[in-house]
């Protein structure tokens, strides 16, 4: 068993790996199209290349980067279709999260964590600390819900919507906080409809305003490789 090392979180290593490597991701400081050198990642992370290999299945699962036989693995270029993709699951999922934790509030779950959430995300600057915030209250969002499918299928989503915040951080403004207390309130005060109607027009709200900025900024598709003669 290899000894934890300094410069990854606690727990087990192939998921400290890729929580490391995702979050290199998503800052750009591992730039798309860019490779993923195993023996030096493992060199700077003091642990085996073992971790390193099973830490990369749960990256390429997750859609943040390609592997393929002679190139390794390989940074994904996030597209302007990614971030339709991603709105579009937004669409189905969030109203439905919304519904599914007021409901649990009428029901009587306790709803001072997603108020925390909340609090912390208003207390943030604009910008990428604040996207990240905002992430993380969506997803308390979702584990008020305690819907154990949802859950899952929204854990393999979570990481492409905090890459799609830190993309768009120009829509951290008052409005978006805004939306984000009404429908926090709508959830505490256990009204199912509404919460999940401003689900609904939040994400739409979203879309409109991110993806016109991102048309001029991110590739349609991915820019195919030439193959080395």
């Amino acid at each position: 068993m290899e000894s934890p090392s300094p410069l990854l979180p606690r727990g087990p290593l192939s998921e400290k790996v890729a929580e490391v490597l995702r979050e290199r991701i998503i800052s750009g400081e591992l730039p798309p199209g860019g490779r993923l050198n195993e023996r030096e990642l493992a060199a700077e992370f003091e642990v085996s290349r073992i971790p390193l290999r099973e830490a990369l299945p749960l990256l390429e699962a997750e859609g943040f980067i390609t592997t393929a036989p002679r190139r390794g693995a390989v940074v994904h270029t996030f597209t302007l279709r990614d971030a339709e993709e991603v709105f579009d699951l937004r669409m189905q999922l969030e109203p439905l999260a919304a519904a599914c934790a007021a409901r649990k509030v009428a029901a009587g779950a306790d709803a001072s964590p997603l108020l925390e959430a909340l609090e912390y995300a208003r207390s943030g600057t604009p910008g990428e600390e604040s996207s990240g915030r905002n992430s993380d209250l969506h997803e308390q969002i979702v584990l008020l819900a305690d819907h154990h499918l949802l859950r899952r299928m929204t854990s393999l989503m979570n990481g492409r919507v905090r890459w799609l915040f830190r993309l768009t951080p120009e829509r951290d403004t008052q409005a978006m906080w805004r939306e984000h207390e009404e429908l926090v309130l709508a959830i505490t005060s256990g009204q199912v409809a509404l919460a999940s109607a401003l689900a609904t027009a939040h994400v739409e709200r979203g879309r409109s305003a991110s993806l016109s900025g991102l048309a001029e900024r991110l590739p349609k598709e991915p820019v195919a490789r030439r193959r080395r003669r």
